[in-house]
């Protein structure tokens, strides 16, 4: 990304004195507020999420939305579900506490409204350059991942919705893991490779190591990305310590206005 920092509106804003009531309103106004861009930060956004499929969006939350979610996902975070398993066909971990769709719908309504509401999807059309579609899965389109025991990961996999806007509510310091990983453009490596993306990857995986393919990415609370997560390959480092948190929102949203699914959303969040 260039020295053009995209500023999310509002971005000034400062958390209110704790002896006050927290400012839910203004909260809610600064996430569904309209993201604006520099015309040439956007192009250089556009350009990159063309190119490899990923982009950092720093300090894309407020102070307030930040406090905000984070409050309500610490809400939420009683209702999570431990994972701890090998996904089929992959054969990598999951260690994780998560929330799928249906929880976070049935038990937090600002947070389903935050995904049907028109400004974070324009956001997320002005960067990738075309429309997007909400997903259609009933689990996936919005799930809460939750590290926080150390050795927690979220192995390596690809999503079956084209797009994710990862938002950050707790992140590890730099050195303590959490970090994204990814192997861009996957898909197309394995389709010339004669290989099924999603089986029997651990000796590319490899591969793409021993040949600096793997790009590593840290992320602070208030920061977000928009990845192409259907065509490279991802996953998040293991994190280190035991007061270590990593807790995020994936917002998914199609390529198409169809799509189709396989049962690793299931096996994860329902």
């Amino acid at each position: 990304m260039s020295n053009r920092q995209w500023q999310g509106e509002g971005q000034q804003r400062k958390t209110s004195d704790a002896a006050e009531p927290f400012p839910w309103l203004a909260a809610l106004f600064e996430l569904t507020a309209p993201k604006e861009f520099d015309a040439a930060a956007l192009a250089d956004l556009r350009e990159q999420f063309l190119r490899c499929g990923y982009v950092k969006l720093p300090g894309f939350l407020t102070p307030v939305a930040l406090e905000f979610l984070k409050a309500e996902l610490d809400r939420l975070e009683t209702s999570a579900s431990r994972r701890a398993f090998e996904m089929p066909g992959y054969n990598t971990p999951r260690s994780l506490s998560v929330l799928g769709g249906t929880t976070i719908k049935a038990q937090s309504p600002f947070l389903f409204g935050l995904y049907q509401h028109s400004a974070l999807r324009t956001c997320v059309e002005r960067v990738a350059g075309r429309t997007v579609y909400s997903c259609q899965h009933p689990e996936e389109f919005m799930v809460a991942n939750l590290l926080h025991r150390s050795g927690d990961t979220h192995g390596w996999h690809l999503d079956d919705p084209a797009f994710a806007l990862v938002l950050f509510i707790d992140a590890p310091l730099e050195g303590q893991g959490g970090e994204l990983e990814m192997i861009a453009n996957w898909t197309d490596m394995c389709r010339r490779k004669g290989r099924r993306p999603d089986e029997d990857i651990t000796d590319l995986i490899a591969w793409a190591a021993e040949n600096n393919l793997i790009e590593q990415n840290h992320h602070a609370p208030g920061d977000a990305y928009l990845l192409r997560a259907d065509i490279n390959l991802h996953r998040v480092r293991p994190i280190t310590g035991a007061d270590t948190r990593r807790s995020v929102l994936n917002l998914a949203f199609q390529a198409n206005s169809t799509a189709k699914y396989s049962q690793t959303a299931n096996l994860l969040y329902a």
